[in-house]
C-alpha cells in the first residue's frame, strides 16, 4: 500500500508518520522547501513542488499510488487540487480531511470521500491521551503509600465491583494479602458474590472501625465513599469510585467518574495505560464487576465500559464467570421471594413490596430487579428491615429516570442514600425512619415514591 500525503505543513507528517512505519509506503508532498527539510531530517520520504501543477505529480507517478490523502486549509485550494488529481487518474482513491462536516461540498465522485479532524483526533489521540492522564493518576496513586500497610475497604455488604477495584488495586500497588487486606465492616451476603471470592481465592477480612486506626495504616476506599461510613473515619487516603459525590468529603486523592458505569473500568484504564497485562484471575474479576454494575453494558455504561470489557475479555475465565453466577439459591431465599411477590402492589407502572423481616441484604435488591421483569412495571421499589436498619432498593428501566436523586431527597436527611439514574438504594436506622414517616409500611413507602416520580416527571415534562 503506498500512500500520497498532501499538506502544506508537517502536521499530517506526525499524524502519519507510524502508519508510515508500521503499516505502508508514504510519500509526503508539500510546497514549502522549509517544510520539506523539517520532513526529511524527521526521517520522512518527502517531494516538494507546486501542489496545483500538474508536473509535480507527473514526477511522482501517480499510478503507483492507491490513496492519496489532502489536508490544506483554503477550501478553494483543496477543491483545485482534488480536481487536477482526478484529471490525472481517474482511478485513484482520494481522502480529504475537513474541519467540520460543513467543508464537505456534494460530490458524484464515488472514489473522493471525507473525514473529520474531530473524528480523526477520537480515534488515534483520545485514547493515548487518556492513558498519559491515567498514568499520572497511577503514578500518584503509587506515590500516596510508601512502605505502609494499606487497607482497602469495601461498602458493608462488597459487590463485584468493589471486589475486582480492590484487587487491581493491590496488584497496582505491587502489595499482598499482608501488607494490603481488603476489608469490610459487614460481610459477603448475596449468593453470587460468595461464589466469586470462593473461586477466584479472594480473602475479605471483617474488621471494626478501630482496626482501622492501628499501627499507623494508610486507608484506600474503593467503589465507595467516606459519606457512606455512619461513623467518621479518619484521614482517608485515597477514593477510586463511579458513584455520583453525595456530600462533600476529603481524601489525599480521589478519581470519581460518575459517567461510568462500574469502578473496575476506572481500574482497567489503569492497567491499560502502564501496560501492565491483567492476570486471568484478576481480569475474571474485573470482567464480572463491569458486567454486573452494568447489567451486561445495558444500565449505566457509556463507552469507557465497553473499551474496558473488550480489553478485558481475552484474559478473563469466562466459563468462571458462568460458575459464578449461577449459585446454588437457598431454599430460605426462595421462600423469602415467594412471600414478597404476594405482597406486590401496582400503581402507574410503579411496584412496590415491603418485605418485612428478613435475615439477609441482598434478597431486597434482587427482588428489585425481579420487578422490572413484571409486564407495564417500570420502577422497582423493595424494602425490608435488616436488624434495626430499614433497607431499600429501587430499580428503573433508564431512560430519564432519577433513582439516586429521589431516593437521597426521601431518605439522605436521616440515613445514607443515594445512587444513579436507574439503581438506587437507602439505608436508615429504624427509630429515624419511624420519627419522619410514623411507621415503615408498604403504603408509607409507595407513597412517598409515587409523590417523587410525579414531581420528576413533571419538571421533566416542562423541560
Amino acid at each position: 500500500m503506498q500512500y500520497l500525503a498532501i499538506s502544506e505543513y508537517d502536521l499530517l507528517f506526525h499524524f502519519m508518520r507510524n502508519v508510515a512505519a508500521k503499516q505502508a509506503e508514504v510519500l509526503f508532498l508539500v510546497q514549502d522547501p522549509a517544510v520539506a527539510k523539517r520532513i526529511k531530517l524527521q526521517g520522512g520520504n518527502v517531494r516538494q513542488g507546486d501542489l496545483l501543477k500538474e508536473e509535480t505529480y507527473k514526477k511522482i507517478k501517480l499510478h503507483h499510488v492507491d490513496q492519496a490523502i489532502v489536508f490544506v486549509r483554503s477550501k478553494d485550494l483543496q477543491e483545485r487540487i482534488c480536481r487536477l488529481l482526478r484529471n490525472l487518474d481517474r482511478s485513484l482513491s482520494i481522502v480529504v480531511l475537513t474541519a467540520d462536516k460543513a467543508e464537505e461540498p456534494e460530490s458524484d465522485d464515488k472514489l473522493l470521500s471525507y473525514l473529520q479532524l474531530p473524528d480523526i483526533f477520537e480515534e488515534f489521540c483520545a485514547t493515548r491521551l487518556l492513558d498519559i492522564l491515567n498514568r499520572k493518576k497511577v503514578e500518584r496513586i503509587r506515590s500516596l503509600f510508601g512502605e505502609d500497610k494499606v487497607y482497602i475497604l469495601l461498602q458493608h455488604d462488597p459487590d463485584p465491583d468493589a471486589i475486582g477495584s480492590a484487587l487491581a488495586l493491590r496488584e497496582l500497588l505491587g502489595r499482598n494479602r499482608a501488607t494490603t487486606p481488603i476489608v469490610t465492616f459487614g460481610e459477603v451476603t448475596r449468593p453470587e458474590n460468595l461464589a466469586m471470592i470462593r473461586l477466584l481465592d479472594v480473602q475479605i477480612d471483617r474488621i471494626t472501625d478501630n482496626d482501622l486506626r492501628k499501627n499507623g495504616a494508610r486507608l484506600a476506599l474503593v467503589d465507595v465513599q467516606p459519606p457512606y461510613f455512619d461513623q467518621p473515619l479518619g484521614r482517608v487516603d485515597l477514593v477510586v469510585d463511579h458513584h455520583p459525590k453525595r456530600t462533600p468529603f476529603k481524601a489525599r486523592f480521589a478519581d470519581l467518574r460518575t459517567a461510568y458505569g462500574a469502578t473496575s473500568t476506572i481500574f482497567t484504564e489503569y492497567l491499560r495505560a502502564i501496560g501492565m497485562e491483567p492476570s486471568q484471575r484478576l481480569a475474571t474479576a474485573l470482567l464480572y464487576g463491569i458486567k454486573t454494575d452494568t447489567l451486561f453494558l445495558e444500565r449505566g455504561s457509556n463507552l469507557a465500559d465497553l473499551n474496558a470489557f473488550t480489553f478485558l475479555y481475552p484474559f478473563a475465565n469466562k466459563a468462571l464467570i458462568t460458575r459464578i453466577e449461577r449459585p446454588a439459591l437457598p431454599r430460605e431465599d426462595l421462600e423469602a421471594l415467594g412471600r414478597a411477590l404476594t405482597r406486590l402492589q401496582l400503581d402507574n407502572g410503579v411496584a412496590v413490596i415491603h418485605m418485612g423481616e428478613i435475615n439477609r441484604e441482598d434478597v431486597i435488591p434482587q427482588m428489585a430487579e425481579f420487578c422490572l421483569q413484571i409486564e407495564g412495571v417500570e420502577w422497582g421499589v423493595v424494602s425490608g428491615l435488616v436488624k434495626d436498619r430499614v433497607v431499600i432498593s429501587v430499580r428503573n428501566v433508564g431512560y430519564v429516570k432519577s433513582a439516586g436523586e429521589i431516593m437521597k431527597k426521601l431518605y439522605d436527611d436521616i440515613g445514607s442514600a443515594g445512587g444513579h439514574r436507574s439503581m438506587a438504594k437507602a439505608v436508615v436506622p429504624l427509630d429515624r425512619f419511624k420519627e419522619k414517616f410514623g411507621e415503615v409500611s408498604e403504603k408509607v413507602i409507595r407513597e412517598a415514591m409515587l409523590r417523587m416520580i410525579a414531581e420528576r416527571d413533571t419538571e421533566a415534562a416542562h423541560g
